[in-house]
């Protein structure tokens, strides 16, 4: 057929859907231009996408997401680790690192996100936040890895103990993040270790849902949200190789968290223990208002309800000890198990998308890409909070916010959410780590520290600050201080 054929063929078809429009300038396209917008327009299922517009734009108007619309109950599977006995604590790495050794682990690491927001062009898992050691946040997540995979063929008498990566990267990161890992030999682990893959890309709608067209020669288009994971790992093998693999858990994480505990044994042994098929870290609200998702139950199933979706009354309902009803915040760190995931893929089609309204830069009259001035159309997103409705038991797990979640969203001077933010946080942890195994930080003049300063133990010497006595028992450091 020839690309007149073809053209012709895909107008008609893209027509039902009143989508025809995509192909506006395409009689005045070189041959090299209506070869790319082709090639764009087969990779798009249009009648996929008129259904999630439908099915989104529907929820949107009868305002179904709300939770006036829903029976709202409490998620109270909750343990916080505080209130653990050390009995608890101990049987828990202990089964933890039992998987770990057994190979029975995977990391399933969310790094589609740019650093633009910091104003760099490349993965956001490439930040060097500045530490003494100028390890970028890939560099630093897989060091830790490396080290658990050590403390757990220790502890269970294995000659050696082996995580697999699965890294889904978007088409903006992927060739960028999978050159920076073969340039740092993966960091001293095989590169059968790491498995990338990408994740779909949904066209931008208009509120009407006609889809946007970038330029004269291609569609706007946006990752399709962290809920996408479920579609790309089926579609790119990546639970196909979990199962060869004989891999049973996965504990996933997005990128950007400066204190990422890697596949922590501790979670990981609390949820085999308690026989879930999914787990959520979580953390207390720092206010009632605070701009995070809680965990709930939503008609009885375990959910999150995001925080534009919660009414007003549950938001600052309080118990008996004053304390928030709603308040474990969903910090996107879960543990699912290898059939959990392979179930969902017959979900695929049910999972809901959500709106994100946005200035998407778009073809004016001419065709020609332009910046616009407001709110011109939306990106359609799942969220990966929506498949615990499916688990058939599902655990929280609160966590230190101090010790484990410290994210990365913002430009230098933000003062939250930034560098500098996450820079403190590391340095402050890991200068609590010392001081608890006996050593003492300095300042420059000798006096010792109030506020953390630049302080970095390495990965490979200690995963979350065991094994430092012998290191740094009644010594004094000198900040800047560097450890390795």
């Amino acid at each position: 057929m020839s690309s007149t054929d073809t053209l012709a063929s895909l107008k008609t078809e893209w027509g039902k859907y009143d989508q025809a429009h995509v192909f506006k300038f395409a009689d005045n396209l070189t041959e090299e231009q209506l070869s790319a917008l082709l090639k764009q327009v087969n990779e798009i299922d249009v009648a996929d996408v008129d259904r999630i517009y439908k099915a989104t734009t529907k929820a949107e108007v009868q305002n179904l997401r709300s939770s006036f619309h829903h029976e709202i109950k409490p998620f109270t599977n909750v343990t916080k680790f505080a209130d653990a006995t050390k009995e608890q604590r101990d049987k828990w790495e202990t089964l933890g690192m039992g998987l770990l050794a057994d190979n029975k682990v995977g990391v399933l690491l969310l790094a589609g996100g740019q650093a633009s927001r910091l104003g760099c062009l490349f993965p956001k898992g490439m930040y060097d936040l500045g530490l003494p050691s100028k390890k970028s946040l890939y560099q630093l997540q897989v060091e830790r890895a490396v080290k658990l995979q050590t403390l757990a063929a220790q502890r269970h008498r294995k000659a050696t103990a082996a995580i697999m990566w699965y890294i889904m990267t978007s088409p903006a990161t992927h060739k960028d993040t999978v050159d920076h890992f073969q340039a740092n030999n993966y960091f001293g682990q095989p590169a059968s270790h790491f498995f990338f893959f990408n994740q779909h890309m949904q066209p931008c709608v208009t509120p009407s849902g006609r889809i946007l067209l970038e330029s004269s020669s291609s569609i706007a288009v946006a990752p399709n949200g962290n809920g996408g994971l479920y579609k790309a790992m089926h579609a790119s093998g990546a639970l196909a190789d979990m199962q060869r693999k004989g891999i049973e858990y996965i504990c996933q994480y997005c990128v950007d968290n400066a204190l990422i505990r890697v596949a922590d044994p501790v979670f990981l042994g609390f949820m085999h223990d308690n026989r879930a098929d999914c787990a959520a870290k979580v953390i207390p609200k720092a206010y009632p208002e605070e701009p995070v998702g809680v965990m709930a139950l939503v008609d009885g199933a375990p959910s999150v309800i995001e925080y534009s979706e919660i009414e007003p009354h549950l938001r600052n309902m309080r118990d008996d000890t004053g304390q928030l009803v709603y308040n474990y915040s969903h910090i996107c760190i879960n543990n699912f198990t290898r059939q959990f995931l392979q179930d969902m893929v017959q979900h695929l089609s049910d999972l809901p998308y959500h709106i994100a309204k946005k200035k998407i830069p778009s073809a004016n009259e001419q065709g020609v890409k332009t910046p616009p001035s407001s709110e011109n159309g939306w990106k359609l997103e799942m969220f990966i909070f929506d498949a615990f409705c499916y688990s058939k038991k599902m655990v929280a797990f609160e966590c230190l916010r101090e010790e484990e979640f410290s994210p990365l969203k913002n430009a230098s001077g933000a003062g939250k959410d930034c560098p500098e933010t996450c820079l403190a946080d590391i340095c402050r942890l890991h200068t609590k780590y010392i001081v608890k195994a006996g050593g003492t930080i300095l300042e420059e003049k000798g006096e010792a520290a109030f506020k953390p300063t630049l302080v970095e133990i390495s990965p490979h010497l200690s995963y979350a600050g065991e094994n430092l006595e012998s290191h740094v028992k009644d010594k004094s450091f000198t900040a800047p201080v560097y450890i390795q």
